[in-house]
């Protein structure tokens, strides 16, 4: 309610489609998420058989690979390391690597088979991406099952 200069009180019309349309939009925005969060945990995705792989042409000669074993163990030149190495060496790489944005220009190349479940490879990828890290540059390889 408003007064005019007589003191009067003006009855004003609001209107309401702004408003009801931030409430749709707020509910469409809460509906996707709750989607995206529920499917957070995807376990059945199978990395590609080693048939279909082609060899790498042009590798780059300063990649980091880390291979990952079924059990969630990471392997970086031989050596197995647990999540501590692996964070220093990210971020060891990443600082030699940045741009002027700080991202780093480094590629990681991700080795595994189909055994690997995907919330290793999934944890491996969230270590790089961290805020003080930020290597986005990740490629994919696959290693053959042998058979006995």
């Amino acid at each position: 309610m408003l007064k005019n200069a007589s003191g009067r009180i003006m009855l004003t019309k609001l209107n309401m489609t702004p408003m009801i349309d931030c409430v749709f939009l707020l509910n469409l925005f809460f509906m996707t998420v709750t989607e995206l969060t529920r499917q957070d945990d995807i376990e059945a995705i199978k990395l590609p058989d080693i048939r279909y792989a082609k060899p790498d042409e042009n590798p780059e000669p300063e990649r980091l690979v880390i291979n990952v074993l079924k059990e969630g163990k990471f392997i970086v030149s031989g050596n197995i390391c647990d999540d501590d190495e692996i964070k220093r060496l990210l971020l060891r790489e990443a600082r030699l690597t940045r741009n002027q944005e700080g991202i780093s220009e480094r590629t990681v190349l991700v080795k595994a088979d189909e055994r690997v479940p995907f919330k290793h490879i999934k944890h491996l990828i969230m270590l790089c991406v961290q805020r003080n890290i930020k290597i986005y540059r990740i490629s994919f390889g696959i290693k053959p099952i042998v058979e006995k």
